[in-house]
């Protein structure tokens, strides 16, 4: 690589970069920032311990989604300015400081400045956790993962689905690891404690990013060597072009976060009926279960999707994981089997994250390599918009009409994945004409 290939002044390689290691270095910046997706694992602890409210913590999580997603819309122009290297760094300094000021403000409440009980003893540990894990820790999240998918993506323009596909299976993958491994690990080693948790957390992932990072390169000189020029390069598209990118995603994002955040309780409403002789303890380890694989299924569909769409068109598979998925909400209501219920979810849920793995190449295909960060961005603030939405909206049909709640859930995704398929399909003939090499 030469300096005229290196125009962020990164560290220069004594050998041409290797980009199957650029990627591996990708995955594991990714399964670190994954972890957030295990909030869940936290809240009860947080709320024996500090006696928040179910709403609190479920805001935490909600920061740290609108924050990844808005977060990102800002990242997109500057990948182009500052290169890989420079803002992965970044986001290492923002993420792990997130889990650093939540652990000040969980000590905070542990009685140094006073007793919990004390409302403004609880806010403030409060505010200082949402500030921290939300808000700080969020704007690492989108830093990180726009910049992994648009690095990656531009080191592999040849197999931009797989890559991607793979970049975004990290994150997934950390989710799990967090919950299975390395959070019930922290908790032991910390004694229970929260605080010294995340401090532990913070310390890994600190570490574990650092040397990720040193294996990052901006692709510059991947493109000049593997882009072959489109008409996507230079295409002046429409306005609406990007409305229907965001709606995109902001309709599979509700589907699937509305469905994720009542995972549990899904489940455990599914065995109860199936089997009214199950106890409390039964019914949960039966939704701890089905978040666990449905979380892999996540992962896997990620790359599965992904890999798929670089064989057999872009649209077509977008648009089939989409479909097919909505299907399979409809006939939800009608499982009555534990078993099948569990198929049919895991199935949503890869697809869901099939879409997160589709997404990026489409927009490159649409917008070119150069573009593509920052339209990237701006989609996921319609992911940021329905992690805000879909949940405590969900939330809000249990508390109103219990009994009816799982079916108007489910028919409200199905006609939300309908849609984004149908957005989908609006773009194929514009994907066909952006794909064709450039005159």
């Amino acid at each position: 690589m030469s300096d005229h290939d290196n125009p962020f002044n990164e560290p220069l390689p004594k050998s041409p970069p290797d980009r199957r290691l650029i990627l591996f270095a990708g995955v594991m910046l990714m399964a670190s920032l994954g972890s957030v997706y295990a909030w869940s694992f936290f809240t009860k602890p947080l709320q024996a311990a500090y006696h928040w409210a179910n709403w609190q913590t479920s805001l935490v999580f909600s920061l740290a989604v609108a924050g990844l997603g808005f977060s990102a819309l800002y990242t997109g122009p500057l990948v182009a300015k500052l290169g890989g290297r420079k803002l992965m760094k970044r986001s290492a300094v923002f993420f792990v400081s997130g889990y650093l000021i939540a652990a000040l403000g969980l000590y905070l409440g542990s009685g140094v400045i006073g007793d919990i009980q004390t409302p403004w003893v609880s806010w403030l540990s409060f505010v200082v956790l949402a500030l921290g894990y939300g808000v700080i820790g969020g704007i690492g999240l989108g830093t990180g993962y726009l910049t992994a998918v648009s690095t990656i993506a531009g080191w592999h323009p040849d197999k931009k689905g797989f890559a991607t596909g793979m970049i975004v299976m990290g994150f997934g993958i950390g989710a799990l690891f967090m919950s299975k491994v390395f959070g019930p690990k922290a908790m032991e080693f910390a004694g229970g404690n929260v605080a010294a948790a995340f401090l532990i957390i913070a310390g890994v992932y600190g570490v574990i990013m650092t040397l990720a990072c040193r294996s990052i390169y901006s692709p510059h000189a991947a493109i000049s060597s593997k882009h072959v020029a489109t008409v996507a390069d230079t295409y002046e598209h429409l306005p609406n072009v990007r409305v229907r990118l965001w709606l995109t995603c902001f309709t599979y994002s509700l589907a699937g976060l509305g469905i994720i955040s009542q995972l549990s309780r899904l489940m455990q409403d599914v065995s109860k009926s199936a089997d009214s002789s199950l106890s409390v303890e039964a019914l949960a380890a039966a939704g701890a279960t089905l978040i666990a694989i449905a979380s892999l299924g996540n992962s896997v569909g990620r790359l599965i999707w992904a890999w798929l769409s670089d064989h057999f068109g872009r649209v077509n598979i977008f648009a089939a994981l989409l479909g097919t998925a909505g299907l399979a909400y409809l006939v939800l209501p009608h499982a009555s089997s534990p078993i099948l219920f569990s198929i049919l979810i895991c199935y949503v849920i890869a697809s869901y994250g099939g879409g997160f793995g589709t997404i990026p190449s489409l927009i490159s295909d649409l917008y070119g390599s150069k573009r593509m960060s920052s339209l990237h961005g701006l989609a996921l603030t319609g992911w940021a918009t329905a992690g805000l939405i879909a949940p405590p909206f969900f939330g809000f049909l249990y508390d109103k009409v219990p009994d009816q709640a799982a079916t108007y859930a489910y028919y409200i995704c199905a006609g939300s994945l309908f849609a984004s398929m149908i957005l989908v399909f609006s773009v194929k003939k514009l994907h066909k004409h952006c794909t064709a090499p450039a005159e």
